[in-house]
């Protein structure tokens, strides 16, 4: 039996519901009266006052729509025969696709406020990283003790750790080693699609309780997570990924990441929400 076949017909069949979804979606909301769309528009700005209300701080989300696609990435250990080309370090290659490494000489004199000084020269260094020109620094998701880069695909960044390269940073300013997951046979899998709003991506956050009173939004992304996990590939689809710190209560002064469906609007409340659609479960992004 064509296993393969088989996934790839699965793959085919859920993005098709999504798509339909979507569809009736837009129908739904583009394919009212004037008076239909300016109550939807009256109801946004009621909402948005509410949230003020509630004391939860954002700037001024945008309106606008946005795009993207649906994008396929093999899920094979190709990574691994790369390895040997590797220097001053010792790698090893995990179960999930990811490698991790620990620098024989640790990389020193590494500027704790702005790290990527000296570790885009690190990146780039094809005998210390494999495929380092595919990445960029990026701040958002990067913290005192942990510099990340994002691995570039098609029209944005992969927000999940099979992208990311992750560097341990001591307080003192020395990297000890790397963590790093590499999507191979990038590829999209049909034309661009249309994405909610930021605007309305906080709001559903909001009416679905996924954003507490006195709370801050510290920053919003439009980027790519992973949403179908095949045996042998993966799809990744665009994702808001919203940053909220909440100012009080047990999560007080931890930043959170909210992730929202930026095609359908689903809220995916965590990383278990990855859809095995065959094979074995997956460890979470």
């Amino acid at each position: 039996m064509d296993f393969r076949r088989i996934e790839w017909l699965f793959l085919v069949a859920f993005i098709a519901i999504d798509i339909f979804l979507f569809a009736a979606f837009q129908h739904d909301t583009t394919g009212q009266t004037d008076a239909t769309t300016s109550r939807s528009a009256d109801s946004d700005t009621t909402i948005i006052k509410e949230m003020r209300t509630d004391d939860i701080k954002f700037g001024t989300p945008s309106k606008k729509s946005g795009e993207g696609y649906y994008v396929s990435t093999s899920n094979d250990d190709s990574i691994k025969s790369s390895l040997t080309s590797l220097s001053d370090q010792t790698v090893r290659y995990q179960s999930d696709g990811t490698i991790t490494s620990t620098f024989k000489t640790a990389i020193t004199g590494v500027d704790t406020a702005h790290p990527d000084k000296a570790l885009d020269t690190v990146v780039g260094n094809t005998a210390l990283i494999l495929n380092g020109s595919q990445y960029k620094y990026n701040q958002q998701l990067s913290s005192r003790n942990t510099v990340v880069y994002t691995q570039r695909v098609t029209d944005g960044q992969i927000y999940s750790k099979y992208g990311e390269i992750r560097f341990s940073l001591t307080n003192t300013g020395t990297v000890t080693g790397y963590t790093q997951g590499y999507l191979t046979d990038v590829t999209t899998l049909r034309e661009k699609t249309e994405t909610i709003s930021e605007r309305k991506a906080l709001i559903w956050l909001y009416q679905y309780n996924q954003i507490a009173n006195n709370t801050k939004i510290v920053w919003t992304k439009l980027a790519y997570t992973r949403y179908f996990n095949l045996k042998n590939s993966s799809v990744y689809i665009p994702t808001w990924v919203i940053a909220v710190k909440a100012n009080s209560g047990s999560n007080a002064g931890v930043l959170q990441l909210k992730h929202v469906n930026a095609f359908t609007g689903a809220i995916l409340t965590s990383d278990s929400n990855v859809k095995t659609v065959s094979g074995s479960a997956t460890t979470s992004d």
